[in-house]
């Protein structure tokens, strides 16, 4: 994957040096090594400094690091990230909002004379910015359709079906053995779900969409002994199997992705 990857990006910022880079890709894909890769590759063949914007909604919450798998300081090998630990649980955040933070975020990158990279698998929130969607004064999209503001290049892992479901399963128990339980506690120690009736006590209340995302809600049912922790362990790793199927779902048939095997 990482010498196809290097080849295509060595061609494309050689003819667009101003250009946006993407690595997109199902859940548990690889993506943040390779991306970590890449951006060390830049520096030292192409002389360019890379920083990378996490597209992914659950890890611009602070607090969920295990459930998000967000990527460790120590990974980030001096890398700079942004879009990570941006707001509270307690925030709702939405597509247009993320696409105002990412233009800004790229924008300030290009002034520092430095390549973006974006690097996630949110589906809507790569599309509103590689695709430039249009947005009234609400929030609400339109269906005016605007050209791209950057030469992009798009870069999809793929691994076959049965590789990419072990990837998540281990990784989802490597989650739950390394202390998702334990983040479950605290945050359900600070937070309620935004769905709790007036009689559970007022609060600062986690989104509905952060709750359920991150797997919270099948350890909260292990936690009150309805369900075991094998069963827990199992929904967490269906829920993410389904959320990388509707991902590859969605990417299919993109002829601007060029998909790493």
């Amino acid at each position: 994957m990482l010498n196809k990857a290097k080849a295509l990006v060595n061609e494309f910022l050689t003819h667009h040096p101003e250009g946006l880079l993407v690595v997109l890709g199902p859940t548990a894909s690889g993506k943040t090594g390779l991306s970590v890769q890449l951006a060390h590759w830049i520096k030292a063949h192409l002389g360019k400094t890379v920083e990378i914007i996490s597209v992914d909604s659950r890890q611009i919450y602070k607090g969920c690091d295990i459930s998000s798998a967000k990527i460790t300081t120590e990974e980030m090998e001096g890398v700079t990230h942004h879009g990570i630990d941006i707001v509270d649980l307690e925030t709702d955040y939405s597509v247009h909002d993320w696409q105002q933070y990412c233009f800004e975020t790229i924008e300030a990158i290009k002034t520092r004379g430095h390549i973006p990279m974006l690097v996630g698998g949110t589906m809507l929130w790569l599309d509103a910015v590689t695709l430039n969607y249009d947005f009234d004064e609400k929030g609400t999209k339109s269906d005016r359709q605007l050209e791209p503001l950057w030469p992009i290049l798009q870069l999809g892992l793929m691994w076959p079906r049965e590789v990419l479901y072990e990837r998540i399963n281990e990784r989802a128990q490597a989650q739950f053995e390394n202390g998702l339980i334990e983040e479950t506690v605290q945050i359900l120690s600070e937070y309620k779900p935004s769905s709790s009736s007036p009689q559970q006590g007022e609060g600062k209340k986690i989104t509905k969409t952060a709750f359920t995302s991150f797997g919270y809600l099948e350890i909260e049912a292990y936690l009150k002994g309805l369900i075991t922790y094998d069963e827990a362990l199992s929904k967490n790793q269906q829920r993410n199997r389904s959320y990388a199927k509707k991902q590859l779902t969605w990417w299919r048939g993109r002829d601007e992705v060029h998909w790493l095997v």
